[in-house]
């Protein structure tokens, strides 16, 4: 629980961009050119920081890691006071990119560590619902700091308090290091097929669908919304409730994953998933793709915390590709999304694409994924 609030903490400055940025840009004197790169360079850098933060964990001094990766997070909040220099908000986004690799990596395998197979998935979501509370606080609260009393007045007092990770990580981490390989994390292929379902959960997920949405409900909605709200409003209030999932449901559908094992469980999210966007494709009521939508975020909670919890019981060197693979897809979705949509003109191109990947996905979690001896006996036993 520690670690969990301390990352939570660690999420604030990042997290308030993206709900401040595509409103404020041009008071800020900033390009709508510039958004875009500052608000996808963290995940591109982390192709290369994540194995490196792989590496650096095997020197020891996980604690220390750690540590320093959340004072670099919260430096990097004060660093985007800086909106005078391009520059400066550049390398403070990559910055947190490096700074991140490190929190999650560390984070991740030292909350995992002993963890049995039958509790990987509940352990995973309660991390992931714990440090959620972060980014509902970032994008929300922090935007109503933002308007109430100025952005770098709020950026400020976001970094502020997201120093307050660093002794929380400090005393919950313990003495012991990270484990940074497990004995069958060389096992073959097991990796390669991990990779492939990580990139679809980011480019179907963070990519397609999330950087898409906004349009498909400007597609959907007739007319003005009462009270003036737009649809922006609504793709906001959605994705409100995707990390509110994270928060309330995650713990719950891990324990689900645990139960039906990694196999099962991922099987039939992956086929609710794209059965779900291929409603939201197909239906006209904006009410409707707004609960089909919802229940997209439903597996996309259940299928993080089963599939993240999995590898992160493999050791190092498998949740640094994972997470890798992960951010690439996230990184990659958005651009070849839009991309699409102008060359084709169908604002749910991404839906489409989503949903394909998550069939090839649950084809192949199914083909390739096992069962471990504790889920088998968990089963039998109930």
């Amino acid at each position: 629980m520690p670690i969990s609030v301390a990352t939570a903490f660690s999420l604030l400055g990042d997290q308030v961009l993206y709900s401040v940025l595509p409103v404020y840009y041009q008071e800020l004197g900033i390009s709508a050119v510039q958004v875009g790169i500052l608000l996808s360079v963290n995940r591109w850098i982390r192709l290369i920081t994540n194995p490196l933060a792989h590496r650096v964990a095997g020197l020891g001094y996980s604690r220390l890691l750690l540590v320093a990766a959340l004072f670099l997070g919260a430096l990097t909040t004060f660093g985007y006071v800086a909106t005078f220099s391009f520059v400066l908000l550049l390398a403070a986004r990559l910055a947190w990119g490096l700074a991140w690799s490190f929190i999650r990596h560390l984070g991740v395998l030292r909350i995992m560590k002993d963890v049995p197979s039958d509790r990987a998935g509940r352990t995973m979501g309660i991390y992931n619902g714990l440090s959620r509370v972060g980014s509902v606080v970032g994008l929300f609260g922090g935007a109503f700091l933002v308007d109430l009393i100025g952005f770098h007045e709020a950026v400020v007092w976001l970094a502020i308090v997201s120093l307050l990770a660093v002794p929380i990580a400090f005393r919950g981490f313990g003495q012991s290091d990270v484990v940074v390989e497990s004995g069958n994390a060389n096992r073959g292929g097991t990796f390669d097929r991990f990779s492939f379902l990580g990139f679809v959960l980011g480019a179907a997920g963070s990519g397609f669908v999330i950087s898409t949405l906004g349009a498909v409900f400007d597609a959907r909605l007739e007319g003005d919304l009462p009270f003036g709200l737009t649809a922006a409003t609504v793709t906001g209030a959605l994705l409100a409730v995707r990390f509110m999932l994270d928060t309330a449901a995650a713990p719950w559908l891990g324990s689900v994953a645990d139960r039906l094992g990694v196999r099962s469980s991922s099987t039939v999210l992956f086929l609710i998933g794209a059965g779900s966007l291929g409603a939201a494709i197909v239906l006209v009521h904006p009410g409707a793709v707004a609960v089909a939508v919802v229940m997209f975020f439903v597996t996309a909670t259940g299928l993080h915390a089963g599939i993240a919890g999995t590898v992160a019981r493999e050791g190092s060197q498998r949740f640094s590709r994972y997470v890798t693979m992960n951010d690439f897809g996230a990184a990659t979705g958005p651009a070849l999304g839009w991309w699409l949509m102008d060359v084709i003109g169908e604002p749910t191109i991404g839906f489409v694409l989503a949903a394909m990947l998550y069939l090839l996905a649950a084809i192949a979690a199914w083909r390739w994924l096992t069962e471990s001896e504790s889920t088998r006996a968990m089963r039998g036993i109930r």
